[in-house]
């Protein structure tokens, strides 16, 4: 009888470490930076739309863009911003189903940034902000439509 009682405690610790294994460190909102060769340092998420963004709220001076999505495209197939400086694009989604715009170094390429959330619901509104310091041409798209809502994000 006293062999039972020292496995609960055994079972206990072993949960606790699960819990803790999968609630901790693993990118969950933070704030990385990366730059790997001639990549952009960009606030970087995870790569599906099931992990949570890298940054939520707008940044201090940040320009802010207004993109819609509806009819399963977005309203704008070019986005324009400044190498160095923060912006925010707000994402409305006046559709019927999920969206979000989740930013890439080219088509296929690594991950910069996509909204938060990253499943941006009907009638709801998503926020992206990241900086990206290398001027050129990125690929953004819909990770629930990447057929048909894709743009162009042009780094001057």
């Amino acid at each position: 009888m006293l062999k039972r009682f020292w496995v609960l405690p055994i079972l206990a610790i072993l949960a606790t470490a699960v819990v803790a294994a999968a609630c901790g460190g693993g990118g969950g909102g933070g704030t990385a930076t990366r730059t790997p060769g001639a990549s952009p340092t960009a606030t970087r998420p995870a790569a599906s739309p099931t992990r949570p963004a890298a940054t939520a709220t707008p940044a201090a001076g940040a320009m802010q863009i207004d993109v819609t999505a509806q009819n399963t495209a977005f309203d704008k197939k070019t986005i324009e911003v400044t190498a160095g400086q923060p912006f925010t694009i707000i994402l409305h989604n006046k559709d019927s189903m999920p969206h979000n715009l989740h930013i890439f170094t080219k088509k296929g390429g690594d991950s910069i940034a996509v909204t938060d959330p990253q499943a941006v619901q009907a009638g709801s509104t998503g926020t992206l902000t990241t900086t990206i310091t290398q001027p050129g041409e990125y690929y953004f798209q819909c990770d629930f439509h990447p057929s048909l809502m894709t743009g162009t994000l042009t780094v001057k």
